[in-house]
C-alpha cells in the first residue's frame, strides 16, 4: 500500500517545492564546507558567541502597552517561522536560516547556525539524492520549528526532503530530523547537544502489518517485503511542530512530541532507560553504531483515509497538530486528515503503541479531512483545533468525540488555535492574517494602540499568526504569551515583506 499526502509526495513535485524553500526563501544557508569524508555532518563547531545578521541597524523593540514587538531590527530574520520559551524564560525563534535566541530580558536576538552553534548539515542538492557520496557540499537545512524545553535547553525542527518513500541514498533519506541544542543567555553561546533521527534502526519495524519492536520478522506466505525490518525505516524528515512536556511532577516530564511529514506523531523520550526502555543499542535489535541519532526514539503513527484518485492508496497528511492533555501527558495529534491520540504510552516495556480505532473526523461531511493546522489544550481537558477552511472545533478526549464547531467572524478559516491557561480564553490566528481572542462565547479583535495613537509595527497589523507559546515558569512576572507571525511571500516563495515576532504580558 502506498502513501501519499495533501501536497504529494511524487519526488519531482516534492523536491522542487523543498528547493524552493531553501535556496529562494532562507538565501546564504548554504556553506561551501563539504564535511569530511563521506559523512554528512561536520565537526560540532564548539560553543561560540551568536550575533544580528551583519549590515542590519539594530535598535530595542517597539513597546506598546502590554504587547513588544521584534523584528529585523531586534536581530531576527525576516522568515519567522515558530517561537517558543524553556523554562528560563530564554526565546528561541525558527528562522528558517538559522534558530535565534535571546535571554527572557535581552532586547535583541542572536543568531545560531552550523558554523557557531554546530547545528547539523543534513541537506545536499537534491537532484543528487541517488547517489551515495555527493559531489557539491552539505548544507544546514532550513530551521523550520523549535520547542523550548528545561532551562537553556531546546529541540531544533529541521525542514528535510518532503520525499516520502525509502528511495534515495542513506543521506537523503535523513535529511531535515531535529537537534537539541544548550543555550548559555549570558554569555550569548550555543551548542549543539545532539541530533536527532526520527527513524527506527534495522530489526525494529518488522513490515508485515507494521509490527514494532519486536525481535524476529516473519515473512509470512506469501511473504511480505521486509525492507523496514533490513534497512530501518526514515520517513518522518520535516519536523512541523515541537511540544514538550513541562509538568515536573509527571514521569513523563521532558519527553519530547514531534509531527512532521508521513508521521502524525513520534517521540523523543526523557530518561528512557530508567524508566524501562530497552533501545536499539541492545545487541538483540542488531544495533549500527551509525543509528546513534535515532536512540530513545519511538516512531510513528498516522491516521489516514483511502485515497479515491489512486485505489489501494492512503492519504497520510503532515502533521501540523500536536499538543499534550495537560491532565495526563496523553499526546494528540492531527495531520489535516484526522485527529487522534496514542494507544500504548507511556508504557515503554511494551513499546508497540498504536493510534486509537477513534480517528475522529472533526467535520464528518467532508470525507478526505478537516484541514487542521493546529490543536491545543486546555486546563479543563477539551482539545480545540484550528482549521484553515472551517474555523474552530472542540474534542472531548475522554469519549474521543466532537463537541462542536465556532465559526470565525465571516467565516474565515483558523491556523492557529492556543488556549490560555490563565483565563482558559483562546488565541485564533485567522488564515487572512491578524489576531483574534475568543473569551466568554466572543471574539475579540486584538488591535493594539496607546493613548499617543501609536499602533503595532506593520509586520504584525494582518500577517498570519502560525503559532502561540507561553513562558510560564518564569518568575517575578506573570505569564509571556509569545505569538511568530509569518512574512508574506509572493508566488516563488520570496519573501516581500518581513515576519516578526511579539510577546504580551497583559491579561
Amino acid at each position: 500500500m502506498m502513501t501519499r499526502t495533501w501536497i504529494g509526495f511524487v519526488c519531482t513535485v516534492a523536491l522542487a517545492l523543498w528547493s524552493c524553500t531553501s535556496s529562494q526563501r532562507n538565501a546564504g544557508t548554504s556553506s561551501a564546507d563539504g564535511g569530511s569524508g563521506s559523512a554528512n555532518e561536520q565537526p560540532d563547531a564548539g560553543a561560540t558567541s551568536g550575533s544580528p545578521d551583519a549590515g542590519t541597524a539594530l535598535g530595542p523593540p517597539t513597546r506598546i502597552g502590554h504587547w513588544t514587538y521584534y523584528g529585523e531590527q531586534q536581530g531576527l530574520s525576516q522568515d519567522v517561522r515558530d517561537v517558543s520559551a524553556d523554562e528560563g524564560g530564554n526565546v528561541y525563534v525558527a528562522g528558517g536560516d538559522a534558530l535565534y535566541a535571546k535571554a527572557r530580558d535581552a532586547e535583541q536576538y542572536l543568531r545560531f547556525d552550523w558554523q557557531n552553534a554546530g547545528l547539523s548539515k543534513k541537506c545536499n542538492d537534491p537532484a543528487q539524492m541517488m547517489v551515495d557520496i555527493p559531489t557539491t557540499p552539505f548544507f544546514q537545512c532550513p530551521v523550520i520549528s523549535v520547542g523550548g524545553a528545561a532551562a537553556g535547553k531546546a529541540i531544533v525542527g529541521f525542514d528535510g526532503f518532503g520525499h516520502e518513500g525509502d528511495g534515495g541514498a542513506p543521506w537523503a533519506l535523513e535529511t531535515g530530523g531535529a537537534d537539541v541544542v544548550a543555550f548559555d543567555g549570558a554569555a550569548g553561546k550555543m551548542t549543539r547537544v545532539r541530533h536527532v533521527l526520527t527513524a527506527s534502526p534495522p530489526h525494529v519495524i518488522c513490515d508485515n502489518g507494521h509490527l514494532e519492536w519486536v525481535t524476529t520478522c516473519d515473512p509470512g506466505s506469501p511473504p511480505v517485503n521486509l525492507w523496514f525490518w533490513n534497512n530501518g525505516r526514515r520517513l518522518t524528515r520535516r519536523i512541523r511542530r515541537v511540544v514538550v512536556n513541562h509538568d515536573p511532577s509527571s514521569a513523563l516530564y521532558g519527553d519530547v512530541w514531534m509531527g512532521g511529514n508521513h508521521g502524525t506523531l513520534q517521540v523523543l523520550l526523557a530518561n528512557a532507560a530508567a524508566r524501562g526502555w530497552v533501545d536499539t543499542v541492545d545487541p538483540s535489535f542488531g544495533f549500527d553504531p551509525k543509528w546513534q541519532d535515532a536512540k530513545d526514539i519511538w516512531e510513528h503513527i498516522h491516521p489516514a483515509v483511502p485515497d479515491p484518485n489512486n485505489p489501494g492508496d492512503i492519504i497520510v497528511g503532515e502533521g501540523y497538530g500536536v499538543s499534550l492533555d495537560p491532565r495526563s501527558g496523553m499526546p494528540w495529534g492531527s495531520n489535516g486528515i484526522r485527529t487522534t491520540t496514542i494507544y500504548g504510552y507511556p508504557d515503554l516495556v511494551h513499546r508497540q503503541w498504536v493510534f486509537t480505532t477513534n480517528q475522529l473526523a472533526v467535520w464528518p461531511q467532508f470525507a478526505l479531512g478537516d484541514d487542521i493546522r493546529s490543536i491545543s489544550f486546555c486546563p479543563d481537558g477539551r482539545l480545540w483545533v484550528a482549521s484553515i477552511s472551517r474555523g474552530l472545533g472542540v474534542i472531548d478526549p475522554n469519549t474521543a468525540s466532537v463537541l462542536g464547531h465556532v465559526s470565525l467572524p465571516n467565516d474565515a478559516g483558523a491556523l492557529t488555535v492556543s488556549c490560555d491557561a490563565s483565563d482558559g480564553s483562546l488565541w485564533v490566528g485567522p488564515v487572512a492574517g491578524g489576531l483574534l481572542r475568543y473569551r466568554n462565547g466572543t471574539f475579540e479583535s486584538v488591535v493594539v494602540s496607546d493613548p499617543t495613537g501609536a499602533t503595532s509595527p506593520p509586520e504584525f497589523a494582518s500577517h498570519p499568526v502560525v503559532n502561540v507559546q507561553y513562558d510560564r515558569w518564569t518568575s517575578p512576572g506573570p505569564r509571556i504569551v509569545h505569538f511568530a507571525f509569518e512574512a508574506t511571500t509572493d508566488a516563488n516563495g520570496l519573501i516581500t515583506a518581513p515576519g516578526g515576532v511579539a510577546a504580551y504580558d497583559g491579561l
